[in-house]
């Protein structure tokens, strides 16, 4: 995408922003271990960042950058959460052939707090019920490898994450890691990861990143998360930046890439200053502001331009480890086609750019910029996503696929081959969908049609939900699980 020219440019720049502006950092802790690793403190009281330390920190994240390269392959097909819990336990090669052999994809992204009830159209917060039924659906649904663990707003805010997440692994064994929110709850995290592993010191079931604030600061929240993962032994650290091209960076591209970048790369120094031997990436997550109304979406060219621009600036000159997802989610509030076609523009520019055709649709069942979980929506996307995958790469030539004999017979007995003998033992093999019909349209109303469609996937997934088996968990391990968080709430005060 950059010239050789452009890169330096831009790297240069964004160098310059860390050292002349600086970076807010709002604790004390890591204010101190920077200005002890060489940073400076500016008259706005923001850190300011040297080359040197950034450059010291890259030449460590160049040790690992051909080993992460391969494993950001995951994430084209597995989302980039999901790939992560696979890394964690180190399972890349088996979930490569996973993959191959059937189709497996993420539901629901990092996780939804609401949810779009398509029968009654209407958009509710996702409470204990409609929490249990998200994980059953998934849990039955065999084309889902991992769902999120979505947000409750019927339980105490100060342990939902950690009550959550054991009320998941009751009703399926398809969740990973979460957000811990409140930098307190990592322990209980880590805990229940070596419950579930069995793996002393894991901690593979608390995920979640060090957020930047745009612009340019470490706030406060972050900057516990990278204090307690330290204080715990959690040495793995993922600085994200999710700004608005327009609002809180320039309005042009190479103004927002040295935004983001600059925001990516503090959070990372900062986090490298503090455990220098950890596992350091980043993530690149910018919107677009909407000029006609403010709003902030994914939708549009530019933060794809954004965030590959400055992905490759990673690449080239900063040891990598920088992560992109194909498509964050559609800004659509509701079902249906709008959420198609922003998740395919989202995926065409994302191939263009890298000129790969082969990454599959990135709909997950999200809708609201991730904010908004919908079952109906997921099955229209998995939907797509199954088309995708019945595209074979390769045509077999032989024998039983080219029986000439019969073809030559059939042509001069002037013969169709719909009831051929070699027809009827693989008409089967040919791709049909539940969803997308060739009937001929009623005068009244066509049954190809965006309603019949989603009246069709919302009958789909309530089907799916007869076939629910609970995980089956050793009780020894479900009480393991009990007990931390009946602890978590006695020491966080919670009745």
């Amino acid at each position: 995408m950059l010239s050789p020219t452009e890169s330096e440019s831009l790297r240069d720049n964004t160098c310059r922003l860390l050292w002349e502006a600086g970076m807010k950092i709002e604790n004390e802790r890591i204010r101190s271990a920077m200005l002890e690793a060489g940073c400076q403190q500016a008259p706005s009281g923001r850190i300011r960042i040297p080359r040197k330390l950034v450059e010291q920190m890259a030449a460590r994240q160049k040790k690992t950058q051909e080993e992460d390269r391969c494993d950001q392959e995951l994430h084209l097909r597995c989302g980039i959460d999901w790939a992560h819990h696979v890394i964690w336990h180190n399972k890349q090669e088996e979930m490569r052939r996973a993959l191959e052999g059937r189709l497996l994809m993420s539901a629901f992204d990092c996780g939804p707090t609401t949810y779009y009830d398509y029968a009654n159209e209407r958009l509710v917060p996702v409470d204990t019920g409609v929490f249990i039924t998200a994980k059953k659906f998934a849990q039955a649904t065999p084309e889902i490898g991992y769902t999120s663990t979505w947000y409750r707003h019927d339980v105490p805010p100060s342990t939902e994450r950690i009550d959550s997440l054991v009320l998941a692994l009751k009703h399926t064994d398809k969740v990973d890691g979460i957000e811990a929110i409140d930098p307190p709850l990592i322990k209980y995290l880590k805990e229940i990861s070596e419950i579930i592993t069995e793996r002393p010191g894991d901690s593979s079931y608390l995920a979640g990143s060090e957020c930047i604030t745009s612009p340019l600061i470490l706030e406060r929240r972050s900057a516990e998360d990278i204090v307690e993962r330290k204080a715990r032994g959690i040495h793995r650290y993922h600085v994200a930046s999710m700004p608005t091209i327009g609002v809180s960076t320039p309005v042009t591209l190479a103004g927002a890439i040295v935004m983001e970048a600059a925001e990516i790369l503090g959070g990372m120094a900062a986090c490298f200053v503090m455990d220098p031997e950890s596992d350091l990436s980043g993530r690149a997550i910018a919107l677009v502001a909407d000029m006609r109304n403010g709003n902030s979406t994914p939708s549009g060219p530019e933060p794809t331009l954004v965030n590959l621009a400055v992905r490759e600036l990673f690449d080239t000159w900063w040891g990598g480890h920088l992560w992109v997802e194909v498509f964050f989610s559609p800004y659509a509030k509701r079902p249906g086609l709008q959420a198609v076609t922003e998740n395919f523009y989202g995926l065409w520019r994302y191939a263009k750019l890298l000129g790969d055709p082969s990454i599959p649709y990135p709909g997950m069942g999200t809708l609201n910029s991730g904010g908004t979980g919908c079952f109906v929506q997921f099955m229209l996307d998995m939907e797509i996503r199954r088309s995708q995958r019945a595209m074979a790469e390769k045509i077999p030539v032989d024998d039983e696929t080219l029986p000439i004999a019969e073809i030559c017979n059939a042509v001069a007995a002037d013969r169709n081959f719909l009831a051929s003998e070699h027809t009827l033992a693989h008409c089967r093999d040919l791709w049909t969908s539940p969803l997308f019909l060739t009937e001929n349209p009623d005068p009244a109303r066509w049954p190809g049609d965006e309603k019949a469609v989603l009246d069709k996937c919302n009958q789909l997934w309530r089907e799916n939900l007869n076939n629910y088996q609970p995980p089956q968990w050793p009780e020894e391990k479900a009480r393991s699980l009990d007990d931390v968080l009946a602890r978590a709430k006695r020491e966080l005060s919670v009745a």
